[in-house]
């Protein structure tokens, strides 16, 4: 076997019919590696496959490429190398048209890959609005780390106007890039030269179907924008994605929000929980999920998904804050979209997908630190013995953390451990 390399990101973009395909190459330090497609769909590859894909991409022919793999991995006869090359072939031609699907956000899905990994880095980070000189350094340092994907944490109380330099910067990179906002923060013009600049996809939240009760949580008039904003993504060719908050209000008219996303043909939506102790009676009463109804919320989500073959994601569940109101908890979203996810601050301060703990900060420690952390030793031994128990056993979200175990949440509680 060839030596262990260290990790590298490699773009690389591909003419499929009359359209650019954007990859993204993240080869970890066990010599296999990560193939992404226009923000849009991904592939592990063997390390093997890594040699078959780099030379693919590069345009060297299949003879250089048999000949280079039969030289540094051994044992295999050419006649299997060849066949494994032209699957490799096929995997690059369907990346290449991945439609509107958003990015893979959960490593824990067995069927990813049949090889032990040593992950260098989470595969995307949900990254703090912030002064567009400190976003750059954070962005360096995320590449630097083997992150290929930002999302960009649109805050109200800054200048939308400089969202577009924020993607920009991501773009100058090689970055896949987007934007996670309430849709009344936009407007098409922004929209428009944010796309320009490279953006790959819009995260919004979506609280109701009807009008009158999504503006009362996310602002008037904000319905009829998120409406307008997914016409705007279809024409500007981004992926639009939906960001559905699970809490007591918004379950019993789940089934009506779910048509009004399918009448949209918004396929990819986002599910978080936000959740409290089964003791804890005055978050409940307030509309947040107990620990022991999760399960079953989760069934029905993804039983969702599968009556409208839409891609449904569940994203680590919340934890109530009873120190604020909890319409406001809705619209802040989840903390990261899905276990390969880790939340970056506007200080730099990095958060793992569950958990209080804040784990250092990008700004200041060096990522090697960072990810030593004791949190992401956990995420990784996780990846390799996912946890599961009889009570769910074809829950798929049970692959990382029970969802009845508050352990397993994101806390950002202001009154609690995380700030």
């Amino acid at each position: 076997m060839p030596e262990k390399r260290e990790m590298t990101i490699r773009p690389y973009e591909r003419l499929a019919g009359d359209w650019p395909t954007r990859f993204h190459l993240r080869v970890d330090p066990d010599g296999s590696g990560l193939l992404m497609a226009n923000a849009a769909e991904a592939a592990w590859l063997s390390p093997v496959g890594v040699r078959m894909a780099t030379g693919v991409l590069e345009g060297r022919n299949d003879d250089e490429i048999v000949e280079a793999v039969c030289a540094e991995f051994k044992g295999a006869p050419e006649s299997q190398v060849q066949a494994d090359l032209t699957a490799v072939h096929r995997l690059i031609e369907d990346l290449s048209e991945p439609g509107d699907d958003y990015p893979v956000t959960n490593l824990t899905d067995p069927t990813l890959s049949h090889w032990e990994r040593q992950v260098a880095a989470p595969l995307r980070a949900d990254v703090d609005q912030c002064d567009p000189e400190r976003f750059r350094t954070m962005l360096a340092k995320l590449w630097d780390a083997g992150v290929p994907h930002v999302c960009i944490q649109a805050k109200r109380e800054r200048d939308n106007a400089e969202l577009m330099l924020l993607v920009e910067a991501a773009g100058d990179i090689g970055m896949i890039c987007g934007i996670r906002a309430v849709a009344g923060c936009l407007s098409e013009p922004l929209l428009e030269s944010c796309a320009m600049a490279g953006l790959d996809h819009l995260d919004l939240l979506f609280v109701s179907h009807d009008a009158a009760e999504h503006d009362e949580i996310a602002g008037a008039g904000d319905h009829e924008v998120f409406h307008a904003a997914i016409g705007w993504c279809r024409a500007l060719e981004l992926a639009p994605v939906a960001q559905v908050p699970l809490v007591d209000g918004t379950l019993v008219r789940m089934d009506d929000m779910i048509a009004d996303l399918e009448a949209l043909n918004v396929t990819n939506v986002v599910g978080f929980a936000i959740a409290c102790p089964d003791d804890d009676a005055e978050a409940d009463a307030a509309g947040a999920l107990p620990a022991r109804a999760l399960p079953q919320v989760a069934t029905t989500f993804f039983e969702l998904a599968d009556s409208t073959n839409g891609r449904y994601l569940w994203a680590p569940p919340k934890r109530y804050d009873d120190c604020c109101p909890l319409a406001e908890q809705i619209l802040s979203g989840p903390r990261t979209s899905g276990d390969i996810t880790i939340r970056v601050r506007e200080d730099g301060t990095v958060l793992p997908p569950r958990g209080a703990e804040g784990v250092g900060n990008l700004l200041h420690d060096d990522w090697s630190a960072i990810w030593r952390h004791d949190a992401f030793k956990r995420y990784r031994e996780r990846l390799k013995a996912p946890t599961r128990c009889p009570d769910c056993p074809d829950l798929p979200i049970c692959n990382a953390d029970c969802p009845k175990d508050p352990d397993g949440w994101s806390d950002d509680r202001l009154g609690g451990e995380a700030k």
